[in-house]
């Protein structure tokens, strides 16, 4: 595990999933209501789709709490798709729109609003579980452009590098083999979560 992950991120996470259950809780009691109240269908087939999504959000706590990469990503996939499917449905929404309607216009922003805390949920937790997972994006060397001066070139020279004495040579091979060390480590526990 990283840094991240002990610090800011598990935190982050376990909020995601609070406010993530707390949402569809109350996306439950209304859908309820309405079924109750009126008889629908769709009501129902909310109801059903907000108890998933619950049971969802409890895998999501389980992967975080255990650290499983299956279940976190299982919770990515799922949030991934009811964001594309719930974009899919507002944009199509306001395509039937015959005229415009701003005080509609107004009402609608909300679930785009609501769409953009969705993602950045799902990011923060995307962060975690590349956390998980121990990625470390490669480093970029930047290669400084040769510079002009007065429209001639200016040739750099090259300093020599200083000899190392014995004393740092050692040093560097030992951090070297702690870090290969780590490694290994590294990859044995991520071929045995893969097995899982």
């Amino acid at each position: 595990m990283g840094s991240n992950s002990d610090g800011y991120l598990v935190p982050c996470a376990y909020c995601i999933a609070l406010l993530d259950f707390i949402s569809a809780v109350l996306f439950a009691i209304i859908s309820g209501v309405v079924f109750a109240r009126h008889g629908n269908w769709s009501a129902l087939v909310a109801l059903i789709f907000t108890i998933f999504w619950m049971v969802i959000i409890i895998v999501l706590i389980a992967g975080i709490y255990r650290r499983k990469l299956g279940l976190v990503r299982f919770w990515l996939v799922f949030t991934c798709l009811g964001i594309l499917l719930d974009g899919v449905i507002l944009l199509y929404g306001l395509t039937l729109a015959i005229s415009v309607n701003w005080e509609g216009v107004k009402i609608t922003v909300l679930p785009f609003v609501g769409l953009a805390v969705e993602m950045t949920f799902v990011y923060i937790i995307y962060l975690f579980y590349l956390d998980m997972i121990g990625y470390i994006p490669p480093e970029t060397f930047y290669e400084e452009p040769r510079r002009e001066k007065s429209g001639c070139e200016v040739v750099y020279t090259e300093e020599k590098e200083k000899p190392v004495d014995r004393k740092d040579l050692k040093r560097m091979e030992k951090q070297a083999k702690e870090r290969m060390k780590k490694d290994k480590a590294v990859l044995k526990k991520l071929q045995k979560q893969m097995r899982k």
